[in-house]
């Protein structure tokens, strides 16, 4: 129970004898991960930790995300209609045809209501952009949820600037005035329940406003905004502690002959005479320094600065070396989700991607043939089978009407909850000419090397034998 008496044990019972034989007693190590008392609550908590990690990650969620069920209760809001109807398989129409339509319909009011309000769409389509500090996108809100209490959500952390939703109320944009407080306000509320939907939340590009915030700042509210947010923090146990600011890059060492009984805090107290240290880490084999460890500072000059002036010297007794290292110890989270690129429009053929397989040929002609008048629709089938590839072709009669159709489901359009990913395709273009073109993209790097195999000379062996 107390530490104390742990160590008394260890020093009086280490060497004593027991039963004939010689105990040998030593201090434990104790495990970084936690191990919790049941199987469920492991898993949950485990599970909870791992989206809070990649919250902040660039793309978790396609910019103009809506779930679903968001989906079906503003359908039904907006054409005075039952969900029971809207869902009613029994429709000249699929269901899951009439889902993507709608959901394709609110995502473009979204998208010009927020373009309306100031934001650059465009700068959520550029690959390896800044991300702000400050503005924040939220998304799967439940529908129809209002301005007001958005703003009451985020402001317990802070001193908001604009907050931006749009009718449909299932995606918004948070404007912090204080990068501090953004941190708080995100770490806090991402992946955590409002009402009875998740919250998705994303650091915003940086410049997604296209004019400075001007105008009043929403100030955190009463007492009872604060005191909802102490009883949060108090039933979870702990305020959590906020990120620092990313490190640069290359500001990492190598320190090397290190002592084994040096600790990482004593190696951090060490080289904060240079500058600030974002993390150490010491290398170990079950549970035993290896002798040495990586440093990494703030800034790049600082890790410059500990190769110069502290090269040689002596660390508990022990001369360390110093090298640059290309080692990064703590990597952000990265993104599986590929941004959609639109390219330029060379046909009136369209390539889509990502196609669910129980859709079937009939429901992806009637999704498209909303936007205009079809040549075809070519789903290629499998080998030796009747079930499709995934992916398909849809032509269309004017390259008019197939660039309204690219245009509006290449934003956020689900059918059977995947994502349809649209490329524009060649007109002559066929499978083999499309598995090469996918072939060239993954082994841009070029082939992989091949193992060379080396033959030995046996007479030259054997007289390296005889010598």
């Amino acid at each position: 129970m107390f530490p104390e008496h742990a160590v008394k044990a260890m020093t009086e019972l280490d060497g004593t004898t027991f039963k004939g034989r010689i105990l040998h007693v030593l201090p434990a190590i104790v495990k970084e991960e936690e191990e919790a008392t049941t199987e469920g609550s492991s898993f949950k908590e485990k599970q909870q930790k791992e989206k809070k990690a990649t919250a902040g990650a660039g793309h978790n969620w396609n910019t103009l995300f809506i779930g679903s069920g968001a989906v079906v209760d503003l359908m039904s809001e907006k054409y005075n209609r039952s969900k029971q109807e809207i869902l009613n398989s029994e429709g000249k129409q699929s269901v899951a045809v009439n889902l993507a339509l709608g959901e394709t319909q609110i995502v473009d009011e979204t998208k010009r209501f927020l373009e309306d309000s100031g934001i650059s769409l465009d700068a959520f389509t550029t690959s390896n952009i800044k991300r702000s500090n400050t503005v924040i996108l939220v998304k799967n809100l439940p529908a129809k949820t209002t301005a007001q209490e958005l703003s009451q959500l985020f402001c317990r952390y802070g001193e908001l600037g604009r907050v931006v939703l749009p009718p449909a109320g299932v995606t918004g944009v948070v404007e912090y005035l204080d990068p501090s407080e953004a941190r708080k306000g995100f770490k806090n509320l991402a992946y955590s329940k409002f009402k009875y939907l998740p919250l998705y939340l994303e650091w915003a590009p940086l410049n997604v406003f296209r004019s400075e915030f001007s105008g009043t700042s929403i100030k955190p509210g009463s007492e009872d905004t604060t005191s909802t947010e102490r009883e949060s923090e108090d039933a979870e146990g702990r305020n959590p502690v906020q990120p620092d600011a990313q490190p640069e890059p290359d500001t990492t060492i190598f320190v090397k002959n290190l002592d084994f009984g040096t600790t990482e805090d004593v190696l951090k107290q060490y080289f904060e005479k240079i500058g600030q240290v974002h993390s150490v880490v010491i290398a170990k084999r079950n549970g035993l320094s290896q002798g040495y460890g990586f440093v990494q500072f703030m800034k790049r000059s600082d890790a410059h600065k500990s190769i110069r002036n502290m090269q040689n010297s002596v660390l508990e007794g022990h001369t360390i070396e110093i090298k640059l290292s290309e080692k990064t110890l703590v990597a952000m989270p990265k993104s599986s989700r590929m941004i959609q690129k639109a390219g330029e429009q060379t046909s009136s053929k369209i390539l889509v991607k990502n196609i669910p397989f129980q859709a079937t040929q009939k429901e992806v002609r009637q999704l498209f043939a909303t936007f205009g008048e079809l040549k075809f629709v070519r789903l290629p089938s499998k080998m030796n089978s009747q079930e499709h590839r995934g992916f398909g072709f849809v032509e269309f009669v004017t390259r008019e009407d197939a660039k309204k159709a690219f245009e509006a489901l290449r934003l956020s359009t689900h059918l059977y909850d995947r994502r349809l990913v649209l490329e524009w395709a060649k007109d002559d273009e066929s499978v083999e000419e499309l598995r090469k073109r996918t072939a060239e993209k993954f082994l841009a790097s070029g082939p992989a090397r091949k193992r060379t195999k080396v033959v030995m000379d046996p007479v030259a062996h054997e007289n390296s034998d005889e010598d």
